[in-house]
């Protein structure tokens, strides 16, 4: 039988390997696309505190999406919740980040 703090679908441990493997690599991936893609191109200096909220931002959209999901289901649904969320959180950021260029003078 269970025990109360026991995960239902396997060691504890491993399920934060993996949800850690989703969203540090999305991370970093998202960081270095925006960081290319509006704080250096153009030289855009002033839009580097942005892509930085921006990516820390998505990053900790991830984490309380892999925490919530993992308490209210399991978590193997946590790591799909994550993953999707990740995603999205990376287009709203560019999205974002490119209506902010634009407002400080992208040409």
């Amino acid at each position: 039988m269970r025990g109360p703090n026991q995960a239902p679908h396997g060691p504890w441990i491993l399920w934060i390997v993996v949800l850690a493997a989703v969203v540090l690599p999305a991370g970093g991936f998202g960081y270095l696309v925006t960081t290319f893609l509006f704080a250096f191109s153009g030289g855009q200096n002033r839009m580097v505190e942005v892509v930085n909220v921006g990516a820390l931002s998505v990053i900790a959209l991830g984490v309380v999406v892999a925490a919530v999901a993992w308490r209210l289901r399991s978590p193997a649904t946590a790591v799909g919740w994550t993953a999707t969320a990740m995603g999205l959180g990376w287009v709203a950021a560019i999205v974002v980040e490119w209506i902010v260029s634009f407002r400080l003078g992208a040409s």
